[in-house]
């Protein structure tokens, strides 16, 4: 059974992510906020451990996570993400579509043991 599921995350890494600019930022001329999901549901319990460990840690700021309300805020590199217990995401400042399409690859594999 392990070995599917290792085979789904690695398919699940391979999908294009749909990636909607939504407006630009308001704080940060020349970057945008988009909307996008993982396809999947976070365990918002895993999630929360996973976020509040590396809160510190390189690349990651500012997290703030909450079970009850299933989102959790955090600042990665020079974004601003929210993720939602539903599997979608807030990115903030991202330079362009592309830019979004690779923090959500890099985010999926980070944070893959917090997927149900």
């Amino acid at each position: 059974m392990g070995k599917i599921y290792n085979r789904r995350r690695f398919f699940n890494s391979l999908v294009a992510y749909e990636i909607v600019i939504t407006r630009p930022c308001t704080d940060t001329p020349g970057r945008f906020i988009a909307e996008s999901a993982f396809g999947r549901k976070f365990n918002m319990g895993r999630l929360c451990a996973l976020v509040k460990a590396i809160d510190g840690a390189k690349d990651f700021t500012d997290v703030k996570c909450s079970e009850n309300l299933g989102v959790a805020r955090l600042d990665f590199k020079d974004k601003t993400l929210i993720l939602y217990k539903s599997g979608r995401i807030d990115l903030r400042k991202v330079a362009n579509e592309a830019d979004a399409r690779a923090t959500m690859a890099e985010l999926e594999a980070r944070f893959s043991a917090a997927f149900e």
